[in-house]
C-alpha cells in the first residue's frame, strides 16, 4: 500500500499522522524508508483503520472507481470513488476522490479525500 502513494502523498499522510499524534522520530524513519517492517506494518494498519473510519458506512470491498469526467487533459488524473446502490435508491453515490500522478513510470496516489471533488 505504501508504494501506491507518491512521495508528496506520503509526506501529506505523515504530516497528518504527526498532527494526530504519530511520534516525529517514527515519521522520519517512515519518510526515509528506514522504519522496521513492524513499524511500517503498524503504521499502515493504523492508516487503513483511519481510512475505514473516514469512509464509515461504505463497504470498501464494493467501492467502484472511475476517472473524473472533468479531469484536465494533462497533469494529475482524478478518480471518483463511488459506492454502488440500486437505481431505485438513486444509483452510485460518490464517497471520495483520489488524485493520481505519474511517478517512476507508473501511477501513484498523491491525494485521497473522503469527500467527492467539487
Amino acid at each position: 500500500m505504501w508504494e501506491l502513494l507518491s512521495q508528496d502523498g506520503r509526506r501529506a499522510v505523515l504530516r497528518i499522522a504527526v498532527g494526530r499524534g504519530l511520534n516525529e522520530a517514527l515519521s522520519a524513519r517512515l519518510r526515509d524508508g528506514t522504519a522496521t517492517s513492524s513499524e511500517l506494518d503498524g503504521f499502515l494498519t493504523d492508516l487503513v483503520n483511519g481510512l475505514r473510519a473516514d469512509l464509515a458506512g461504505n463497504d470498501l470491498d464494493a467501492l467502484e472507481y472511475r476517472e473524473d469526467a472533468v479531469a484536465p487533459v494533462e497533469g494529475p488524473v482524478w478518480v471518483v470513488i463511488t459506492a454502488p446502490l440500486p437505481e431505485a435508491l438513486g444509483g452510485d453515490v460518490p464517497v471520495g476522490t483520489m488524485e493520481l500522478v505519474e511517478e517512476d513510470g507508473g501511477w501513484a496516489v498523491a491525494r485521497l479525500s473522503p469527500r467527492p471533488r467539487t
